[in-house]
Formats: C-alpha cells, sequence, structure tokens
C-alpha cells in the first residue's frame, strides 16, 4: 500500500511539474533553464560552424557538386545551426542572458557535478574524434580472394574511440561495446564507400 501511494504522489507531481512545462525526459527533479539552454546553442552552434568549414575544405572529385564528399555533412552542420540559432532566440526571450555566468558556478550536488562533468567529457571525445579522423590519413588494402577490403584511417580511429565512449555511458562490457562500435563505423564506412562513392573524411 505504501508503494502504491508513494507511485501516486510521484505521478501527481510529475503531473504538476509537466504542466508548467517540458523538464527533460530523464530527470524530473532538474528541469532545464534559460541559462543552460544558451550555452548549449552556443556550443552547437560552434561545432555546427566548425564542421561546416572542414566540410566545405574536402576535396572534391570534380564530378558535381551533389556527389561532393562534404555535402552530406555540409547540410546537416547547417540543420545544426540552425536549431542552435532557434533555441538561442528562445533561450533570450526567457531570459538567458540574465545572471548567464551563473552555469559555469560549482553546483554543490554531488550528481550534478557528476553530469556535469560526463557532458564536458563527452565534447572532449567528440572533439578528439574530429580531429584524429582529419589529422590520420591513411588506407589499407585486404585482398580476400577475388574481393578486395578496405580500411582507412576514419575506422581505425572512429572504432577504438566510440568503443571507449560507449563503456563509459552505454557500461557493458568492453567486447561489447566494441562489437557495436565496430560494426556502426563499418557499416557507415562501407554505405559511403561502396554504395555512395563518396571517400570517407581523412583519406586523401
Amino acid at each position: 500500500m505504501s508503494t502504491e501511494k508513494n507511485g501516486d504522489a510521484f505521478i501527481e507531481k510529475a503531473k504538476a511539474r509537466l504542466a508548467s512545462g517540458f523538464v527533460g525526459e530523464e530527470d524530473l527533479e532538474e528541469a532545464s533553464t534559460p541559462q543552460k539552454d544558451l550555452i548549449s546553442a552556443c556550443v552547437i552552434g560552434a561545432v555546427a560552424i566548425g564542421a561546416m568549414v572542414l566540410a566545405w575544405q574536402m576535396p572534391d572529385p570534380g564530378r558535381s557538386v551533389f556527389t561532393h564528399p562534404g555535402l552530406l555533412p555540409f547540410v546537416v552542420s547547417l540543420t545544426m545551426l540552425a536549431m542552435a540559432i532557434g533555441l538561442a532566440v528562445r533561450a533570450l526571450r526567457e531570459g538567458g542572458a540574465t545572471n548567464f555566468l551563473s552555469v559555469f558556478s560549482r553546483s554543490s550536488d554531488p550528481e550534478e557535478r557528476e553530469y556535469g562533468w560526463r557532458s564536458w567529457l563527452l565534447i572532449a571525445f567528440v572533439i578528439a574524434l574530429v580531429v584524429a579522423i582529419d589529422v590520420v590519413t591513411f588506407r589499407i588494402r585486404i585482398p580476400v580472394g577475388g574481393i578486395e577490403l578496405r580500411l582507412s584511417s576514419f575506422e581505425c580511429v572512429a572504432i577504438p574511440i566510440v568503443t571507449v565512449i560507449m563503456k563509459i555511458y552505454w557500461g557493458r562490457s568492453w567486447w561489447r561495446c566494441f562489437a557495436v562500435a565496430a560494426a556502426a563505423a563499418l557499416l557507415l564506412a562501407s554505405a559511403f564507400r561502396y554504395g555512395f562513392r563518396i571517400p570517407m573524411p581523412g583519406v586523401y
């Protein structure tokens, strides 16, 4: 009976919070603020602009603009930038510029500090992945029977970094994280290399 009462109380509390606005899927106790939304928009916007520049600088085989290797990442980054601008505008309307520096103040809540640390760590991993793919460039050709398998720096860099990210944030075994990361990277690379005939980033 006590469990049912606690469950009913939680549901009523959730309804009351949702009635005043969406506060997040994972934690009803911690609502986002305009200041947090503004800093998120700035980070997403900066990443999107950087990705657009890198996509524009990718080598062009010269066939058509529609087959340019940087077309898809440029369009995706442009979409991210548009969403970041929309989020920033909404945050500013709700007073996000007021007491903006409070976002960087150290929280006394251990769970909130851990959440912030894990968020910045993920950003660092993503930046390291993008930089490593751009800096490390090589190709490996492995003949297997009558088929020539190709591996590039994209797979060799993405698989270990994504494996570490999944181990930290997914928490499964190393072999399971490695299998998922390898399958995702190889499937993505194969789709672009053999399906779209577009070279992967970092391969010249």
